[in-house]
């Protein structure tokens, strides 16, 4: 299936939302994927690049457009310029959204082949629960981190949200 950049946006299941910068998707219980986002934020604090979790409406509603299921959650995406990088290429495609190094040994990875690191990619995932573990609520943004979440309503997670009501609505 050919994708065509910015296809979500003539798709009314997806609501608008801002797609000026790259959008990693995780999933927000995976303790490893939850993890992985902790490393990119510390490594780039101040960084372009916007996160949401699989268990909110806009990446779910993505994940429906491009054919895949939210509830399995069978890989992560980085959506950057308006197409969807998922499995291996999802890694390296998050992986140049960082400063130096991280952007060059991303470039690196992109010369291991696509069957063997979705292969790799794909044995991980399998594992990522009994070898890492789940939490019980979503991961979510901290203070310092909501400019670089993407909100239920499509915009940064500008206002700050009280620890009982996001503990209601969590994932």
């Amino acid at each position: 299936m050919q994708r065509l950049p910015y296809s979500y946006r003539n798709d009314p299941a997806v609501p608008p939302f801002d797609d000026t910068s790259p959008l990693v998707i995780f999933d927000g219980h995976c303790v490893l994927c939850s993890a992985g986002i902790d490393w990119m934020l510390a490594r780039d604090p101040d960084g372009t690049s916007r996160f949401a979790v699989i268990q909110d409406a806009i990446p779910r509603a993505l994940y429906d457009h491009y054919g895949f299921d939210a509830n399995t959650f069978d890989t992560f995406m980085v959506l950057d310029r308006g197409m969807p990088y998922t499995r291996w290429q999802g890694v390296i495609a998050a992986g140049r959204t960082l400063p130096w190094p991280w952007a060059v040994l991303s470039a690196i990875a992109r010369l291991v082949p696509n069957a063997i690191g979705d292969h790799l990619y794909d044995w991980v995932q399998r594992h990522r629960i009994s070898w890492f573990g789940a939490r019980d609520v979503c991961r979510r943004p901290n203070e310092k981190e909501r400019a670089r979440f993407l909100n239920s309503d499509g915009n940064p997670a500008w206002v700050a949200i009280p620890a009982e009501i996001s503990q209601s609505n969590a994932g």
